[in-house]
């Protein structure tokens, strides 16, 4: 079943923003060791912090943490929206968690914003997808990789294009998605669009899924997660992350709050319908992996008894073991169109939540 068209959805996003990402830390390894946490950062578990703003404010980022020579965690926010005119930006910053202090990296050959995610793969980010332009009449399946040893980007190759069942039916991965990291390979989770040229506008479709290689530079379609969510109920909404190899999910319609959650066994290479753990979906919210447990984080949801929408402060975690969901701690103040990675201080592991204008651009979780 086809819904509200592409432009629609874009136009909602222009107001509330989206982004999706995902597990892509790499964790220290080799001689060096993290750099002790400040003394500020010593703080009790399940505690919000505001840290240094992040420059050139943007909300929508894609965000990825690779570990420097130095064994420090570094957060790139990558691309996003100008908060005020929500024009794309090809603005990459970075963050260092250790020292609290950003500077400025190459930026994106393009303008790019409410892209597939990030995902790091050998300490390169790979992303894909998103909007070249303001109201998206120009949406990209490009991939991008960012080497962070030699500040470079490098084009790969693109989404293919899906002909599924009808040879004439173009169907296109355009962003608004989702990326996951297994076995050193890319999981992608895109939403989808086909022109419709009796009516001369893009109509938006059931999202796409692929895998990539990057020792092959090729990309395989796998099944979407329509298949058990249904058609009527797949949306554009997409948050996820990996945990012990299995790539969770979570998406909904913006328009009715409706949400679905499920999971990806690249083994039997099939989805499960999971519990959602709440009944509305989320736009503009984070999520990232922590010990085994993924937090959602934020967003804007629908609220039908104003027939409106509601800006969240709520951090909200699944554990998979017991396939339950738990409130906990609120976010300073209500955030939306933000992004999470995984860092690490003093080898514990905490959640960086960038995106917004002004202070409160940068959040850190500590579990």
């Amino acid at each position: 079943m086809r819904s509200r068209s592409l432009v629609l959805g874009i136009l909602a996003l222009g107001a509330f923003g989206l982004s999706a990402c995902t597990e892509t830390t790499t964790e220290p390894s080799g001689g060096a060791e993290p750099s002790p946490a400040a003394p500020e950062l010593a703080v009790a578990g399940n505690t919000w912090l505001v840290r240094a703003t992040m420059p050139q404010y943007r909300t929508g980022v894609a965000a990825a943490t690779v570990t420097n020579a130095a064994g420090q965690s570094i957060v790139y926010a990558i691309g996003g929206r100008n908060p005020i005119w929500f024009n794309p930006q090809a603005t990459v910053t970075a963050y260092n968690a250790a020292t609290n202090t950003w500077t400025f990296r190459q930026p994106l050959p393009v303008r790019l914003a409410s892209t597939n995610g990030a995902g790091v793969i050998k300490g390169r980010i790979y992303i894909s997808g998103g909007c070249k332009d303001h109201a998206c009449n120009f949406p990209t399946d490009a991939l991008y990789m960012y080497d962070p040893a030699t500040n470079t980007w490098t084009q790969k190759r693109s989404i293919p294009v899906d002909t599924f069942p009808d040879p004439w039916d173009f169907k296109h991965a355009y962003g608004n998605g989702v990326t996951g990291v297994i076995n050193d390979k890319l999981y992608v989770v895109s939403g989808c669009f086909q022109a419709d040229a009796p009516h001369g506008y893009f109509e938006s479709c059931a999202p796409l899924f692929y895998r990539y290689n990057p020792a092959t530079d090729k990309w395989v379609q796998l099944p979407a997660p329509s298949t058990v969510v249904g058609t009527d109920d797949w949306g554009s909404a997409f948050l996820g992350g990996v945990i012990d190899g299995k790539f969770y999910v979570m998406g909904g319609m913006h328009w009715s709050g409706g949400a679905w959650f499920a999971v990806y066994d690249p083994a039997a290479n099939k989805w499960t319908k999971l519990t959602t753990g709440f009944a509305k979906s989320r736009y503009g919210a984070a999520s990232a992996v922590i010990g085994s447990k993924l937090y959602v984080i934020g967003g804007t949801r629908y609220n039908a008894n104003t027939d409106g929408f509601d800006i969240l402060a709520v951090t909200v975690r699944y554990d998979p073991t017991t396939g339950t969901w738990t409130r906990r701690a609120d976010l300073p103040s209500p955030r939306t169109s933000i992004a999470a990675s995984r860092v690490y201080l003093d080898g514990k592991a905490r959640i960086e939540v960038l995106g917004g204008s002004g202070t409160g651009n940068n959040l850190q979780y500590t579990p």
